[in-house]
């Protein structure tokens, strides 16, 4: 079992920020070609003022913004590396955080849900409700609207490589 995480911390965003992004492999010849998504989460430290907010998930197939280069790490203390590298073009087996620039591609929205940024927000599905993200494929999570207070936002998406 191959787990990992891609944290974004403290992290100041734009609106509609797309706060994570993972692009599988383009075909199933590698550990990144299929991943599967199996917790999210989402919060804020910059304020003690109370908004409610909503999150957004989804896959992008084209036109994607510019990111943070973040490398996942393993769950294992020690463990394998990834397959995912970090990059700023969501690249194929690449993820990112904290766009500085939205893509102009749609977002096929697979979920949403609202959340109050003082509580944070935390998103573990059952196993039949993993999802499953396949070659040349792109999963992002997102903030949707303007929050008032854009500093000290944080995200965690934790997948597992299962080829």
């Amino acid at each position: 079992m191959s787990r990992y995480t891609i944290t974004m911390a403290n992290q100041t965003i734009i609106a509609d920020s797309e706060m994570i992004t993972i692009r599988a492999a383009t075909s199933y010849t590698s550990r990144a070609s299929l991943l599967s998504i199996y917790r999210m989460t989402c919060s804020q430290s910059g304020t003690s003022t109370s908004q409610q907010l909503a999150v957004r998930w989804g896959l992008k197939a084209s036109a994607f913004g510019t990111f943070t280069s973040t490398t996942p790490s393993p769950v294992v203390l020690n463990g394998v590396a990834s397959a995912i590298t970090g990059s700023t073009s969501n690249a194929a087996s690449s993820c990112g955080t904290d766009a500085s620039a939205n893509g102009a591609g749609t977002l096929t929205v697979m979920g949403q849900e609202g959340f109050n940024n003082l509580n944070g927000w935390l998103w573990v599905p059952t196993p039949d409700e993993q999802i499953l993200v396949g070659p040349d494929l792109t999963f992002v999570l997102q903030l949707q609207g303007t929050p008032t207070t854009l500093t000290g936002w944080n995200a965690t998406l934790f997948f597992e490589e299962i080829t």
